[in-house]
């Protein structure tokens, strides 16, 4: 899983936390929104097969908010623990010792790194401002 350390918003963040349950909800905006982003470049570039059936591509889902170390995140895409229908995806993201790594939703949220801290702090702001 790919990370992406947001930037120049330690203030904004520290005002969101600071309001209890409005932030949160602010919060999860914010997170919707940028997982969305990402969500539809993955769509894009995960692979598909040309047999007429679902898709992994079709499939990408957006975590609820989880917090690790006191850091809010979303995940989005293959996880190693994938046992659903499409647990084949994290095989082409990741590969197996027969199968190249495609690393396609890595990629995903590597391209999108800018769009994802602007989405995230224009959301914080505009949650903030909405509250004044």
């Amino acid at each position: 899983m790919a990370k992406i350390e947001l930037e120049g918003m330690q203030e904004l963040i520290d005002k969101v936390n600071k309001l209890g349950s409005q932030g949160e909800t602010i919060k999860k905006k914010a997170l919707d929104k940028a997982g969305n982003l990402v969500k539809g470049s993955m769509e894009q570039k995960a692979p598909r097969s040309e047999l007429s059936k679902r898709h992994m591509a079709d499939n990408i889902k957006v975590s609820d908010i989880e917090q690790e170390n006191g850091v809010d995140f979303v995940k989005i895409g293959p996880n190693k623990g994938d046992n659903s229908e499409f647990f084949y995806s994290k095989f082409s993201e990741w590969g197996t010792s027969k199968i190249p790594a495609q690393h396609w939703a890595e990629k995903s949220v590597l391209e999108n790194k800018k769009k994802i801290n602007d989405v995230i702090k224009e959301e914080l702001e505009r949650g903030l401002g909405e509250l004044d």
